[in-house]
């Protein structure tokens, strides 16, 4: 598909949003720390993962680090219905941008990492943007208007979008209960249905 610079431009995150990021971390920092973990489904809603794992952020930091390095995201679990999202979205004539927090610069390895898991789960997309102002960077390079919806579990970077003044769906999770959001995806079906009717209303004049 081309930049056509001018149609709709649709958002969705990764890591909570395509696929199981939590809880295969969770799974991984079992063994880093050689004790029991948390369910992931049962997340303390608004806690901070490494409060929800109870160690301190600098340790949790180390083990995330370990978790990158080791190239374990090449092996999370996608969630059922990302391909088909991601297709009927690019079908109906919208760009789609992949916006996560992943870090690019401090991981060289991590942009190979993140498009080996887009490639085998066979997520279409047109443009990938990494780090925490990722919203921001996408309100830059292709205005706020021409964003017709974005999908996302993390409540910090779904009020980032929003405060740009995009429409916003929160991917349903354990951990962001706590937020009242005005659009919440149970699944990605449901999300599909919706962000699709968002294009077609995008597109109306």
């Amino acid at each position: 598909m081309k930049h056509n610079h001018d149609g709709p431009v649709v958002a969705i995150d990764i890591d909570g949003t395509l696929g199981d990021y939590h809880g295969h971390f969770l799974r991984f920092a079992e063994a880093w720390y050689g004790r029991p973990m948390p369910d992931a489904n049962a997340i303390n809603p608004g806690l901070p993962l490494h409060k929800f794992m109870q160690t301190s952020k600098s340790t949790y930091r180390q083990c995330k680090l370990a978790y990158r390095l080791g190239g374990l995201e090449r092996s999370m679990p996608c969630y059922p219905g990302a391909d088909k999202l991601t297709k009927t979205i690019r079908d109906a004539g919208a760009e789609l941008w992949l916006c996560t927090t992943r870090p690019y610069l401090k991981l060289d390895s991590q942009s190979v990492n993140t498009r080996h898991w887009l490639r085998l789960h066979k997520i279409q997309y047109d443009a990938l943007i990494y780090g925490e102002r990722k919203y921001r960077d996408l309100a830059r390079i292709v205005g706020v208007s021409r964003v017709a919806a974005v999908l996302d579990d993390l409540p910090e970077m779904i009020i980032q979008a929003d405060s740009l003044g995009m429409w916003t769906m929160l991917r349903d999770q354990p951990y962001n209960k706590h937020l009242n959001w005005h659009y919440r995806a149970m699944d990605l079906d449901q999300a599909r249905r919706t962000i699709l009717q968002e294009v077609r209303t995008w597109r109306k004049p």
